[in-house]
């Protein structure tokens, strides 16, 4: 019989039993390792399903859209690259200007600043010395001119009279030779006696000697009379140098410019004195100025003779040339520099020396170089971040740029050709990764 009582069916009496099959029993470090393995997973859908809740119930950031902007192509360009240096415009030539002789300043012609031409007078001296000295020099002159005059006379005169006397003492000789012809002829005749002969022979012989002495003494005479009138020219003409010379220091009193420039400085005031060789002023020769340009010596290594250079002189371009560099650095606050000079393509008008100057000498040219335009977008570092366009929407991208070459910027690395960059500024979006774009709001610069 089966029982009914509640005891009988707590104790199982009359339910259907299912066969159970277990297997080996399981140790304790199992248990441990299932109840860890539950417990993490736990943590993990509680924290996802955290996160999900915060997700869904913190409000959303409203996305930021650009409807105004520009924006420009990565393109290709030819770079120049340079190295830039300040400089200072200065004159090739700067001439000392110097007194010849020494004098008080009498007269000052030229201010500093003032411009000049060859010849124009700087300053007037004043010398009663070199007055007094010329003034004796022409005296000299006068008495020397009367001395070779007199010297002139004198031999003419004495000249005349010897001549006079040859041809007198000429005569003698010929009456002496004729009447000793007749003395001969008579004693030949018998007419006259030997000794009358004689004595006629005597009487021309004697003739003949005073005809010699004569002549002697015109020959003489005439050698003395052209030493004693070339000695008087020469002494008209040591007169006559001193006299030049003394003229030459008086034309010397007016200090004047040899270059035509511009005065940069006087060294004397009126009043002084200036001495012989001392500097008077000195002269900028204007018409071959360059640019002395200090390049540091860390890139100084760059720069040949012959390179093109871009000069800037406070607003106004110009062209140039280098001409030399300097064979050693000088030290400054600044740091190690060389000089660099660099010839002016076309002299610059108006530009007065130490003008302050800026340069580009170019080093060399590289084509197909990846570009932007420069603008407000950049930062002041090589290595930041722009915004790529891409459809509707512009997404932060970190570039690397590289050199400056006018307008433009050369992309180092970041970007592709084609790429479009949204060239504005960026400070109202700049901490957003990503932003929205209206499209028709952009404005393409190059």
């Amino acid at each position: 019989m089966t029982s009914n009582s509640p005891e009988a069916e707590n104790s199982g009496v009359g339910r259907e039993y299912r066969p159970i099959i277990t297997g080996p029993a399981r140790t304790s470090s199992s248990r441990t390792r299932r109840d860890m393995g539950m417990l993490i997973f736990v943590l993990v859908v509680l924290i996802g399903a955290a996160a999900l809740a915060v997700r869904f119930l913190m409000p959303r950031e409203k996305p930021y859209t650009l409807s105004n902007y520009t924006f420009a192509e990565v393109r290709p360009a030819d770079f120049v690259d340079s190295v830039t240096a300040p400089g200072t415009v200065a004159p090739l030539n700067t001439v000392d200007v110097r007194a010849a002789v020494s004098g008080v300043v009498a007269q000052l012609n030229v201010a500093p600043g003032d411009e000049v031409k060859v010849g124009d007078p700087i300053c007037v001296l004043q010398s009663p010395e070199l007055v007094a000295r010329r003034e004796e020099a022409r005296r000299q002159v006068l008495s020397a001119e009367d001395a070779l005059a007199k010297a002139k006379l004198d031999s003419v005169q004495l000249e005349e009279r010897l001549r006079r006397e040859v041809a007198v003492a000429e005569q003698a000789v010929a009456d002496a030779a004729a009447r000793r012809g007749d003395m001969e002829e008579l004693f030949e005749a018998g007419a006259v006696s030997r000794s009358q002969a004689d004595e006629a022979r005597g009487v021309e012989s004697q003739a003949r000697m005073s005809l010699e002495a004569k002549r002697s003494e015109l020959n003489a005479a005439v050698k003395s009379s052209e030493l004693s009138v070339a000695t008087a020219a020469r002494q008209v003409n040591v007169a006559r140098d001193a006299l030049r010379a003394a003229e030459d220091a008086i034309s010397h009193l007016v200090v004047r410019s040899p270059i035509r420039g511009k005065v940069l400085e006087l060294s004397v005031v009126s009043g002084a004195t200036a001495s012989q060789g001392g500097n008077v002023a000195q002269v900028a020769d204007t018409g071959s100025l360059v640019v002395k340009a200090k390049v540091p010596s860390t890139d100084v290594r760059l720069v040949t003779v012959g390179q093109l250079a871009s000069i800037n002189l406070g607003g106004k371009r110009a062209t140039g040339t280098v001409r030399s560099v300097a064979p050693k650095a000088e030290t400054s606050a600044q740091g190690a520099t060389v000089e660099v000079t660099i010839d002016f393509d076309t002299q610059p008008a108006d530009v007065p020396p130490n003008s302050a100057a800026f340069v580009e000498i170019q080093i060399r040219k590289r084509t197909g170089v990846q570009s932007l335009p420069r603008g407000p977008y950049m930062g002041s570092g090589r290595e930041m971040f722009v915004y790529v366009i891409e459809g509707s929407s512009a997404v932060q991208r970190d570039v690397r740029f590289g050199s400056v070459f006018g307008n433009l910027v050369e992309v180092a690395d970041g970007l592709s050709l084609g790429e479009r960059v949204i060239t504005s500024s960026y400070e109202e979006f700049k901490d957003r990764r990503k932003i929205r774009v209206v499209p028709e709001g952009g404005r393409e610069t190059r």
